[in-house]
């Protein structure tokens, strides 16, 4: 630095003095400790900024004392918050798993660190009380992948060891290796593939229960989202049970609940959400008054000419036509679907590509949301829509960090919105995302699989985990199943195991010869098993399953057998000892029915591979049996049952 006039050093800084102007370098301000270097004249200071650094001469001297001492004035301004912070990080480090926040919060503060500590040479004298400290910021500074996967992998040995007594008693069985993997690591964003029979459930509650024990988190801050009635009090009763206390709710249970904390009283929904036919008549009714404006039944003419074959007469419209009658339906499918898309601003385009018909439909939503306004109820998208409005704008303040969705494979675009919204009331929040991309039968609902299969894109970054053993049926069930639902490539592969080996094949195929050869095989299944036994008839459709009255004959007529019926749909998270899949045309099996154009538009993008989730619903249906599943086989069989004899 040019025309220096005095240098003076003190415990506050270097004070630099030129003809116009004196300005003090405090310790703190400075990057590392200046530096003192020999000149071919004269030795320098080399003093560091983080902008720059500069050099003065100076007078000869004891040099090696001169940089100790230098040293010493710098470190007494920087060492304090290099060992707090190093001591903060060791801490979080000791005390948490590696997550990707953890490390992103890691690198980012020994990044700062490492340009105030790791350029210089520390004197050997100082070396006893700072060499640890520099030697953990430089480990961790330059950390490669490998290293930070063997950090991670010491810490979850080491939580599997302290809590391998809690993990051998959590369950009704010890846990397996993966599911207490599952459990102690835990990263900001987790999703957890949890095939058929694998102890998913087990998991869940096990890892409230590690949260729990483990002190990192507190009973109020865990909710437990799970899709029906049945399943969320399920795990409330199992939480109970294991002496664990959390939230347990459904989607729209939390919606219910968010919204009457936010408007003072819990909503009430309207009679349309639960009577179909109501709704339907609702929406005929509302046609025929909205036909008396003449252009607008002009538009709902030529609406069913054009889409839905109707051939006017010189009459007025007739409603009672078959046409009007699949309008109204469709009508009915379409609100929800609108409404959704309207929460997620994705309406422009579908308006612009659908307008003949929306032109007719947005009327009838219109009148259908007065009615709910006027009778002071709400539907379950209002429901949803409001409660992330809430979230989002901070009038719900949500008690929840760490969020635990089950069926996550389930989950709609709509309520993927919420989930975020209540994670990004935290800096730290945690989502443990369970689910089966092989189970993902609800598109029908809104059900997107994206956002399980690409899951990381739609979360940010995250750690995806497999459970790898299935207790409820034989490996050779296993594996034709996983070979069958993974023709499609985009269903993600899994490696999974099972737990038992069968005594006899878990899946046979018989000839179905009648309507009701199924009472054949419970015949046989009678003969061959005294004590109680549990059996499923699963059907596509409920048409093809025995009414109330013949199964009640059933049940009367086999007493040791406990019999029930139910559809592929019904029967996904249930389980029997035998089932018996029937109904299996090819003109049934895969369903060949095709939604209507604008349905489809409004629904999740449809996989490229043909009958993706009719497959993925025959797995489910064939992955219900713990000991065998009984294929009925008709005269002209679905394509499915061609695929499994080959």
């Amino acid at each position: 630095m040019d025309g220096i006039s005095a240098m003076s050093i003190s415990t506050k800084g270097i004070v630099i003095e030129t003809k116009s102007v004196k300005k003090l370098y405090t310790w703190q301000i400075q990057s590392q400790p200046p530096a003192i270097l020999l000149g071919k004249i004269t030795p320098k200071i080399q003093v560091f900024t983080p902008e720059s650094s500069f050099k003065v001469r100076i007078q000869g001297c004891d040099l090696e004392a001169a940089q100790f001492e230098l040293q010493k004035l710098w470190l007494s301004s920087h060492v304090n918050k290099l060992t707090q912070s190093i001591a903060k990080l060791e801490s979080l480090l000791e005390k948490r798993y590696l997550s990707h926040g953890l490390l992103l919060t890691a690198q980012k503060m020994t990044s700062e660190l490492a340009g105030y500590w790791l350029n210089w040479s520390l004197d050997k004298r100082f070396e006893r009380h700072l060499a640890q400290t520099r030697f953990t910021l430089e480990e961790v500074h330059t950390w490669q992948q490998q290293d930070i996967d063997e950090f991670r992998e010491a810490y979850i040995k080491k939580q599997l060891h302290d809590y391998e007594v809690y993990f051998d008693s959590v369950a009704s069985k010890p846990l397996t290796i993966a599911q207490r993997r599952a459990c102690v690591v835990i990263d900001e964003r987790q999703l957890l593939l949890a095939g058929a029979g694998t102890g998913k459930t087990s998991v869940m509650i096990a890892k409230v229960g590690y949260l729990l024990n483990a002190q990192l988190a507190n009973s109020e801050q865990i909710l437990m989202l799970a899709y029906g009635k049945d399943a969320a009090d399920e795990m409330q009763q199992r939480l109970k049970n294991a002496n664990f206390d959390a939230t347990c709710r459904t989607f729209h249970s939390l919606g219910t609940y968010i919204l009457g904390e936010v408007e003072g009283k819990p909503p009430t929904l309207s009679q349309l959400c639960h009577n179909e036919k109501k709704k339907q008549q609702f929406i005929h009714d509302t046609l025929v008054s909205l036909c008396q404006d003449r252009a607008y039944e002009q538009r709902l003419q030529q609406l069913l000419m054009v889409h839905f074959g109707y051939k006017p007469d010189d009459r007025e419209l007739d409603f009672s036509v078959s046409a009007v009658a699949r309008l109204v339906k469709q009508f009915s499918e379409l609100i929800s679907l609108y409404k959704q898309a309207s929460s997620l601003g994705s309406l422009q385009n579908l308006e612009t590509e659908f307008e003949d018909l929306l032109s007719v439909f947005r009327p009838v939503i219109t009148e259908y949301q007065l009615y709910l306004n006027n009778e002071q109820t709400i539907d379950y998208d209002d429901m949803i829509s409001r409660a992330t409005k809430y979230v989002k704008e901070g009038r719900f303040k949500s008690p929840w960090v760490h969020i635990l969705v089950d069926e996550f494979q389930d989950i709609s675009l709509v309520r993927a919105e919420l989930v975020k919204a209540l994670l990004a009331q935290y800096t730290r929040s945690h989502l443990f995302a369970v689910g089966d991309d092989w189970q993902s039968i609800y598109r029908f609902n809104g059900a997107d699989l994206g956002l399980t299969t690409n899951f990381t894109h739609h979360f940010g970054a995250s750690t995806v985990m497999q459970l790898d053993k299935t207790f409820r049926y034989g490996q050779d069930l296993l594996d034709l199943a996983s070979h069958f639902v993974c023709q499609n490539p985009q269903q993600i592969v899994k490696q999974v195991r099972a737990q038992r080996v069968p005594d006899a094949p878990s899946v046979v195929i018989t000839p179905e010869m009648s309507t009701n050869a199924y009472t054949l095989v419970l015949k046989q299944i009678a003969m061959r098993h005294s004590g109680h036994t549990s059996v499923m008839i699963l059907a596509r459709y409920h048409k093809q399953l025995p009414s109330k009255e013949a199964l009640m004959l059933l049940n009367d007529q086999y007493a040791q057998l406990d019999i029930i019926a139910m559809t592929f749909h019904a029967a996904k998270g249930k389980e029997a000892d035998f089932t018996i899949l029937t109904g299996l045309d090819k003109n049934s099996v895969p369903a060949t029915r095709q939604n209507d154009r604008i349905i489809e538009a409004f629904l999740p993008p449809l996989e490229a591979y043909p009958n993706a989730e009719e497959r993925r619903l025959f797995y489910v249906a064939l992955t219900r049996a713990k000991h065998q599943a009984y294929i009925m086989s008709p005269s002209e069989p679905s394509i499915f049952i061609k695929e499994l004899g080959s």
